[in-house]
């Protein structure tokens, strides 16, 4: 963030983790914003269904995978004085991103517990949902489809990483992939809402540049 009193100030982006009954359980806020979000659209296309009639029809919101690849410097943060630096490093925030792959150990517990009673079928834990807040241009849910880390220097007394990057392969979850009570449907819903709401002003900004080329 720059020093220079006129400057605006940066809105960090994060990806926020919520358990499932919906208490706010973690937040990864970027130390540094990344210089580029690449996102993927596909149109959503049904299974089994080839015929021409229905080439024409939208089944839902589209497929989106978004990359992005933050960085954590341990070293900046102590130099401004940040109270949330802590002698862990970039540990600590790279272990909140990790967790989002990770089932809880009460979870693990329980399962085993259950399997150790004589419980047949054992179903997975639900994971945490994952929201990814990149402006509000940009929230919606999402699940981590890979993380990619590299560290790169090390305290020396406790070899936790000081610097690290981390690049993110993220799914976004629509209301075709959410139950209606899910959390994730209603924030989804508000993206596309704000989606359109741009969309509405694009298009109002394209008939003025026509008719002003006429």
């Amino acid at each position: 963030m720059s020093t220079f009193p006129g400057s605006p100030r940066t809105v960090p982006g994060a990806v926020v983790a919520v358990e499932p009954l919906g208490a706010l359980s973690r937040v990864a806020v970027f130390q540094y914003n990344p210089d580029q979000v690449r996102r993927t659209l596909r149109r959503r296309t049904p299974e089994g269904r080839t015929g021409s009639s229905d080439r024409d029809r939208i089944w839902g919101a589209p497929t989106q995978r978004i990359s992005l690849r933050i960085e954590l410097d341990a070293a900046d943060e102590m130099e401004v004085g940040n109270p949330a630096s802590s002698p862990s490093g970039v540990a600590a925030g790279l272990a909140v991103l990790e967790m989002l792959l990770y089932p809880a150990v009460a979870s693990v517990v329980a399962n085993v517990a259950l399997l150790a009673a004589g419980t047949i079928e054992v179903v997975p834990p639900r994971a945490r949902l994952a929201v990814l807040a990149w402006g509000p241009g940009l929230v919606v849910p999402v699940t981590v489809q890979e993380l990619d880390v590299t560290e790169e220097t090390f305290d020396p007394t406790t070899l936790l990483p000081t610097r690290a990057t981390a690049e993110l392969t993220l799914d976004v979850l629509t209301y075709d992939d959410l139950a209606p009570t899910d959390p994730g449907f209603a924030v989804f819903l508000a993206h596309q809402v704000a989606k359109e709401a741009l969309a509405t002003l694009g298009g109002a900004h394209g008939v003025a540049a026509l008719a002003g080329g006429a």
